[in-house]
């Protein structure tokens, strides 16, 4: 979690990179524990850019690279 990142309360981050002045809304999810993923071939780790905002809910799956908000 990069400086002035703000993770909000009931967020899981898990196996993440969450880059600088980046908002992570309440109840969002953003990776995923290598030993819940059924495929390894599935899993690495999330990538949320500088300054994005991921949305009360919303999920940043293993692997995925987010650059705009969602």
């Amino acid at each position: 979690i990069m400086p002035g990142a703000h993770i909000k309360s009931g967020a899981v981050i898990e196996y993440a990179i969450i880059g600088e002045d980046s908002v992570i809304e309440e109840n969002a999810e953003v990776g995923m524990r290598p030993e819940n993923i059924v495929n390894k071939n599935e899993w690495g780790v999330a990538v949320v850019g500088h300054n994005v905002t991921v949305s009360e809910g919303a999920k940043v799956l293993p692997k995925q690279i987010i650059s705009e908000n969602i």
